[in-house]
């Protein structure tokens, strides 16, 4: 497999909290960890206990002439900020009014004087995608923050002692002074395949800045907020659907519009599907308009034989349609060896088959000069509605209404559940009704639970499983339940995991990944938005379809189906042990995972891998591999051995 050796932009972070002066074969360490992060240059500042430390990818125009760390013209403040400001125009006007003049138009500038004026409410004042730590010298205090989403990513690790903070995990494990003990907690959540929290990670003492959160940390105090919270707004209540569709398509093309700016061309996925294809229909819409940057603009596609996979008919009426240049890659099929890799390198979890799918098409883009793409991730999680609308219904004493629609869409939505309305009532319009700690016990009357057989009972009561997995996010204030699920979303670990993975496997191809979707303006707009304009009928995304005709082709707007990747998963799978099973030594013998359960388990849902969920399979291969080598140190043949 070829890889360009280029990345986005990396922060390494030293603050010694009891004054000790900063290890500089330590930071060395750490910015080495992340060198193809910075293949525009890199910047350093030590000052006794403190060292800030940035790797540059130039990927805005404004970026090419900045260097970080960035100092304020008193000399107190001095940051490292890695991301994009999308509200340059009223961020600076905001700043000015204050009687604040930014020396030049870079986003870390921006960002900095946002600091000196707005202090800890800065990230708010941030419309973007940012992981950012500013050193206060006359406070003797760090101050990190992440944007809403966490597309940018930051891991820290603190004791009364030390502070370190990084982008990626692998360089906090340059310090050897750091307890590397397995966090049982989370391993035992992500072999569930539920990842409830957003600050864990696989080690117990590193962990990860959630998203919209800020960190201050001083010699004395280290204190975690949140700065931002999805909280739910007045339901907008227009008088038609084409109002709807209106100010969607406004917030959604200036969350695309604001992506564009780019050092060279911009590209974008194409898959296909509804979600892509609009973002591309965007950007060809504003071209046409002279509303988007003057760049050139080409797609990326990847076209696949298996039934399953073949939007093919989709790609091509969309490149027809728009007149699009359009590049076809081949789809990369993940080896042992790139996992095995993979999980040295990161001392993580490895990526998962249908991202490394990706891996020839980052590359080819890269060669291509390509800094940035544009994605489609994150339509899915906001726009295809709740199931629990109908208990919304009965909530509110609409009883004939939710009849009518639970009998409609019981037999419109088999894929939620099977045909039967009265299966469907229970599950949808009812079950959600109960109370939390009612549910639980309904559950495990019945002898059911989400910790799946394979794993040892002794340690999923250790560490609390069931406990972990069944814990609900408690949202901000009340809402109803198809809006509570949107919440539980945006605070999914999940959620987070991928976006870190995203993060980590694009920089390796020197790719710059923008998704439209994370934008924060359309989450408040999509979180006020009646549940019937994120779907109606058989339509999801029914506000987008709405909003997006004309813009794409209408084989794209009645499209019911999604591309299944259960069979890349398959592949993936047999690789490491076929029909015969995965043999997962090393989590049997830590006491995790019953290795003979898990074999069986292995060949019945492979068997039936088309309707049984096999995302366990892959989630314990991965925590078998990174047990193997990182927590027992094995050599690559053996971590490779099935």
């Amino acid at each position: 497999m070829r890889r360009a050796g280029r990345a986005m932009s990396g922060l390494a972070i030293i603050f010694n909290r009891d004054g000790r002066p900063a290890d500089r074969a330590l930071f060395g360490r750490m910015m080495d960890a992340i060198k193809h992060r910075g293949p525009d240059g890199s910047g350093q500042w030590i000052d006794g206990p403190v060292a800030l430390g940035f790797q540059a990818f130039h990927t805005t125009p404004e970026a090419v002439h900045e260097t970080q760390p960035l100092a304020d013209p008193s000399g107190r403040f001095r940051i490292v900020f890695d991301g994009r400001v999308d509200n340059r125009d009223e961020l600076a006007a905001a700043l000015r009014e204050r009687g604040l003049e930014p020396r030049d138009d870079s986003d870390a500038e921006l960002a900095l004087r946002a600091f000196t004026v707005f202090g800890a409410d800065a990230p708010n004042r941030i419309i973007g995608d940012f992981a950012f730590v500013v050193w206060d010298v006359q406070k003797r205090e760090l101050f990190c923050a992440r944007d809403p989403i966490g597309v940018r990513t930051l891991h820290y690790f603190c004791d009364g002692r030390t502070f370190l903070a990084a982008t990626e995990l692998n360089q906090l494990r340059a310090d050897p002074a750091i307890p590397f003990e397995p966090d049982e907690g989370v391993v035992g959540e992500y072999l569930s395949g539920t990842l409830n929290g957003q600050a864990g990670t696989l080690f117990r003492h590193i962990k990860r800045l959630p998203a919209a959160a800020r960190m201050v940390v001083r010699a004395n105090l280290m204190e975690i907020t949140p700065w931002f919270d999805l909280m739910p707004r007045r339901e907008l209540r227009y008088r038609d659907d084409t109002d709807y569709a209106d100010h969607f398509r406004e917030i959604f093309a200036a969350a695309v519009r604001c992506r564009m700016r780019a050092v060279g061309p911009v590209g974008a996925h194409l898959s296909g599907g509804l979600d892509s294809t609009s973002v591309v229909g965007m950007v060809e819409l504003m071209r046409r308009s002279g509303e988007a940057p003057e760049l050139p603009f080409e797609t990326f596609s990847l076209r696949f034989d298996h039934p399953d996979l073949d939007e093919r008919g989709y790609i091509d009426a969309t490149v027809r349609m728009l007149g699009l240049r359009a590049n076809f890659p081949e789809p990369y099929a993940v080896t042992v060896e790139d996992c095995v890799r993979s999980t040295r390198r990161y001392q993580d979890f490895t990526e998962y088959p249908n991202s490394a799918m990706w891996f020839n098409l980052w590359t080819v883009a890269r060669e291509r000069r390509f800094r940035v793409l544009l994605s489609g991730t994150g339509s899915d999680e906001w726009m295809s509605g709740s199931p629990y609308v109908y208990a919304d219904l009965l909530r509110a004493g609409r009883l004939g209404e939710a009849i009518r629609r639970v009998r409609r869409d019981a037999r419109l939505l088999p894929d939620l559940i099977d045909r039967n309305p009265v299966n469907f009532a229970l599950r949808y319009a009812l079950w959600p009704l109960l109370p939390a700690r009612l549910r639980t016990a309904a559950r495990r009357l019945r002898g059911r639970t989400p910790v799946p057989d394979f794993i040892r009972p002794e340690f999923a009561r250790r560490i609390g499983l069931i406990e972990r997995l069944e814990a609900e996010p408690r949202p901000p204030a009340p809402m109803s339940l198809a809006r509570r699920a949107l919440y539980e979303s945006f605070k999914s670990g999940w959620v987070a995991h991928g976006m870190d993975l995203a993060d980590r496997a694009t920089a390796a191809h020197g790719i710059e990944e923008r998704h439209p979707f994370h934008d924060r303006r359309l989450y408040e707009f999509l979180m006020a938005l009646p549940d019937d304009q994120r779907a109606r009928d058989r339509y999801r995304k029914f506000v987008m379809r709405n909003a997006m005709r004309g813009a794409v082709p209408n084989s794209v707007l009645a499209r019911f189906d999604k591309a299944d990747f259960s069979i890349l998963f398959v592949r993936a799978l047999e690789r490491f042990g076929g029909a015969n099973g995965f043999d997962p030594t090393a989590l049997a013998q830590a006491g995790w995972v019953d290795a003979v359960a898990f074999r069986r388990i292995w060949r019945e849902r492979l068997a039936d891998y088309q309707i049984a969920n096999i995302w366990p399979l892959w989630t314990t291969v991965s925590a078998e591999l990174w047990r193997r080598i990182v927590v027992n140190g094995a050599d690559p043949a053996a971590a490779a051995a099935g």
